[in-house]
């Protein structure tokens, strides 16, 4: 399909098909929110720390400067702004993330040494007050959008063209959503002799025939193509028969029927581009996951370093040999990291090439490798490949090399991690 050079030829067309993605997916409400969010923080750190009788109020600029940008950050990225959840749904996204700010910005202050110059009382405070503000602004601010679209805005007449399995889910996620006027009012069918009708409640206003009565008939203002692949030749010409129409055409791309795991779109150009397959973790999420891993694990590595030297000393004492046991295990895009442990199991000779699992009962694995094993403290040393930068504290776990044989091809999408997805 070519482009028209004439509606691309002074690039018009591509900017405001730009701005107007801008401002579908970035509401003015949502960004007003943020601030309100950022105000409701600000102004509660400093009342607590006036009513507490603090005079030194630089000190707290440090927070009241980072939580800020650490709020946009993890915000945008922890789904905190989205506005098709429920009420119960988006106070727990507030509470959590927030929970992550202050978690940074406690972690930064205890690595930096400057936790003792802060008021206990006002930090808490400050977290379980802004928490409460927030989750009560956000339930507010969904009641009063919620009640101004209920009372005060019509709704918009649309048309889906299509019974694919696609166009049912469409059309039942439109009528459902409270945000959008669009409300779907039946479905023109591509072939007559649909058998699975998939736009459950919605009537069949008739076949592609009829599409420019039905839309004159019913005063329709939008227009939805979901069809299968096969039958995308029909477009162009029912985009014909409504140009001179006052309607929105919209063509949804028949995502269903590719059968993709975790499709996403992007644009490029003015160009939708789908993601057949890709790495889950985005540029926002990589950062905020790359700064709690190095950030926790510098704690975890403070706290636990009593019990990591005595487990050190247990091993040396116990068996002969290291006191870390290094594997070869597949990282971030296959790469071969040498994953920490502390050694649990005798020294001992295994044929080239084979991996024996360790059992319950195994005489290869010592007294004290045994009690570690059960407790996991064997693990306890990856923290130091957490500080490489070669795993994470959360995600899929390395397996051996030889063992990767056996399982799925994303193994390899996000990085190797010394705790399960699945804990």
């Amino acid at each position: 399909m070519s482009l028209d050079s004439k509606a691309f030829g002074n690039g018009t067309l591509g900017r405001d098909r730009s701005q107007r993605m801008v401002r579908a997916s970035n509401p003015v409400s949502l960004k007003m929110q943020l601030l309100l969010d950022i105000l409701l923080v600000e102004t509660v750190l400093f009342l607590f720390v006036w009513l507490k009788g603090i005079t030194d109020f630089e000190l707290y600029y440090y927070p009241a400067t980072i939580a800020p940008m650490l709020m946009w950050l993890i915000y945008s990225n922890s789904g905190v702004y989205r506005r098709f959840s429920g009420n119960i749904g988006r106070a727990l996204n507030v509470l959590w993330a927030w929970t992550k700010v202050m978690g940074i910005l406690i972690a930064w202050a205890f690595v930096t040494k400057d936790s003792h110059d802060f008021s206990r009382q006002v930090i808490i405070s400050w977290f379980i007050a802004a928490a409460i503000l927030q989750m009560a602004a956000h339930v507010a601010t969904n009641y009063f959008i919620r009640s101004y679209i209920k009372n005060h805005r019509q709704s918009i007449p649309s048309i889906m063209i299509g019974n694919s399995e696609l166009g049912g889910y469409l059309a039942e996620h439109i009528n459902s959503n409270p945000w959008t006027a669009h409300k779907i009012v039946g479905v023109i069918a591509v072939a007559d002799d649909d058998v699975d009708w998939h736009a459950k409640g919605l009537p069949r206003l008739g076949g592609l025939a009829d599409l420019r009565g039905m839309v004159e008939k019913y005063g329709i203002r939008r227009v939805y193509f979901a069809l299968p692949m096969q039958t995308s030749h029909h477009i162009r010409e029912m985009q014909l028969q409504l140009l001179d129409l006052n309607v929105d055409i919209i063509w949804a791309p028949d995502i269903f029927g590719l059968h993709m795991v975790s499709p996403s779109v992007k644009e490029v150009a003015c160009v939708p581009l789908y993601y057949l397959s890709e790495s889950p973790m985005v540029e926002g999420a990589r950062l905020s996951k790359l700064m709690l891993d190095k950030i926790l694990s510098v704690l975890a590595l403070i706290m636990l370093s009593p019990l990591m030297i005595g487990a050190a000393i247990a091993v040396k004492i116990s068996s002969p040999g290291p006191v870390f046991f290094r594997q070869e295990r597949h990282g971030l895009d296959g790469k071969i990291i040498h994953v920490l442990k502390f050694l649990s199991m005798k020294l001992h000779e295994e044929k080239e090439g084979q991996i024996t699992q360790a059992q319950k009962g195994d005489n290869r694995i010592t007294r004290v490798g045994a009690f570690m094993r059960k407790t996991s403290i064997d693990e306890l040393p990856q923290i130091f490949n957490v500080l490489k930068g070669e795993m994470s504290l959360v995600g899929p776990r390395p397996h051996a090399v030889a063992h990767n044989e056996f399982y799925a091809d994303k193994v390899h999408a996000t990085c190797p991690a010394t705790v399960s997805f699945l804990v």
